[in-house]
């Protein structure tokens, strides 16, 4: 695989990341970046990749056929991650677990995977430090509590949260990533609202006050990527994107 390839970017979707690297893979040029979009500084004289789950279920399934299913996760889990130059680091992982298979999981000696378990671990411990600490303001219909994490941990205690029994619906919005987990009527999703106009809240009443009644309303227009919910998917969305 030759350098000098070219520039990518995606819709800041796991799925669509997956679709930028796959993209990249099928032109057998190591890409000279992959970046999410909507801070990408000159998406103009980018790749603009579309997101498609049917390509990203090809390389998410046959990353864990070619590897095992623990890199698998591991890729998924590090895109969660604040790590720096994550996305071509990611493509790398990638490439290698493609190429060598599962035994890139136990290479201690190189600085990639090492740098990549490193971050990977970071993750789990912010996440298990937020759970315990989550600041819940009780409102009128619902609970609220904003985070601020440095990685992007809502995925990860998603399942715990949600089977709190102390609490019915609620929102947990985490203003660094724009990620929003809301629980109303039974129903419960994980929304990206960065196309979404929102204020730098002071506090969780504000975001309360402010976020409650898109949720309670169902005024967020969640775009579901095509084939997105099907039976059998092998990938399983991170979250949803909303405007």
């Amino acid at each position: 695989m030759t350098d000098n390839g070219l520039r990518y970017t995606y819709d800041g979707t796991f799925e669509g990341y997956l679709c930028a690297v796959l993209a990249a893979l099928r032109s057998g040029r190591v890409p000279a970046s992959i970046e999410d979009r909507r801070i990408s500084d000159r998406p103009d004289i980018a790749v603009n990749v579309a997101t498609n789950l049917k390509d990203a279920q090809y390389l998410y399934s046959t990353i864990s056929v070619r590897s095992s299913a623990e890199v698998q996760q591991m890729v998924s889990d590090y895109f969660l991650t604040d790590a720096g130059n994550m996305e071509i680091n990611l493509y790398k992982m990638i490439f290698c677990a493609l190429k060598y298979g599962a035994k890139i999981a136990e290479d201690y000696s190189s600085v990639l995977m090492s740098g990549i378990q490193m971050a990977i671990r970071d993750l789990y411990r912010e996440a298990q430090s937020i759970l315990p600490e989550l600041d819940l303001y009780i409102g009128e219909e619902a609970s609220c509590a904003v985070i601020n994490p440095r990685n992007s941990v809502l995925p990860i205690i998603r399942n715990s949260v949600l089977k709190r029994r102390d609490i019915e619906d609620f929102i947990i919005y985490d203003k660094r990533h724009r990620l929003l987990l809301e629980r109303s009527s039974g129903q419960n999703m994980l929304l990206d609202i960065s196309d979404f106009p929102v204020p730098d809240f002071k506090d969780p009443p504000e975001a309360y006050s402010y976020l409650w009644p898109f949720v309670r309303d169902k005024r967020f227009d969640v775009r579901i990527i095509p084939g997105q919910k099907k039976s059998g998917s092998a990938i399983e969305p991170l979250w949803l994107k909303a405007s």
